[in-house]
């Protein structure tokens, strides 16, 4: 049940998008197996973002990014042994967004947030660097249409994962960017 309404909320998203909505490239079409889980989130809408990077490489086309997200999934499945890729979306440097658990499903990203939040990962390494402007403003549109369309609750947190969690991810340069943002908490 819970999964067949994130497919109709997925598909929700596809036709009612406004201006804010970003490209958002479905399980299906950057080749995801079939999930093996679906607990919903605790709280629709969630009141908590966490952002965070995958660590490894960058993306810069639809292509590159599919085949990275199929490769995570393997690694967050077949050898962390989790039920499905651990985010509910992730951005690359393309500037799509990819849909991993979607808006409505728990994810596993953070311990002690992830039926509380949606998690969404910036794909690559950003401890040394800041994504590109793209993914920057796929971010920022991202978390528009949540709010506009009911995914998000309109007086969300925005944290880092090195704020809740023991981690360099998002990388410094990240939650330093996302700190001057008006529902940065920490």
């Amino acid at each position: 049940m819970m999964l067949r309404l994130a497919v109709l909320f997925s598909a929700l998203c596809a036709s009612s998008c406004q201006l804010a909505c970003p490209p958002i490239i479905s399980p299906a079409k950057w080749g995801s197996r079939p999930a093996k889980c679906a607990a919903p989130l605790s709280k629709v809408p969630p009141g908590n973002v966490i952002i965070i990077h995958t660590s490894g490489s960058a993306c810069h086309t639809q292509p590159e990014c599919s085949e990275l997200l199929r490769n995570i999934q393997v690694f967050h499945r077949d050898m962390k042994e989790w039920c499905d890729i651990s985010y509910n979306f992730l951005i690359g440097e393309d500037g799509n967004v990819y849909e991993g658990r979607g808006w409505l499903l728990e994810g596993a990203h953070t311990y002690g947030y992830n039926d509380l939040s949606l998690g969404i990962a910036f794909i690559g390494n950003f401890t040394e660097r800041s994504p590109n402007e793209a993914a920057w403003k796929t971010l920022k549109n991202l978390l528009t249409y949540a709010v506009q369309s009911g995914y998000l609750a309109s007086d969300y947190l925005l944290m880092a994962h090195s704020d809740v969690s023991n981690t360099i991810s998002p990388g410094k340069l990240i939650r330093e960017t996302i700190k001057m943002w008006p529902h940065y908490k920490h």
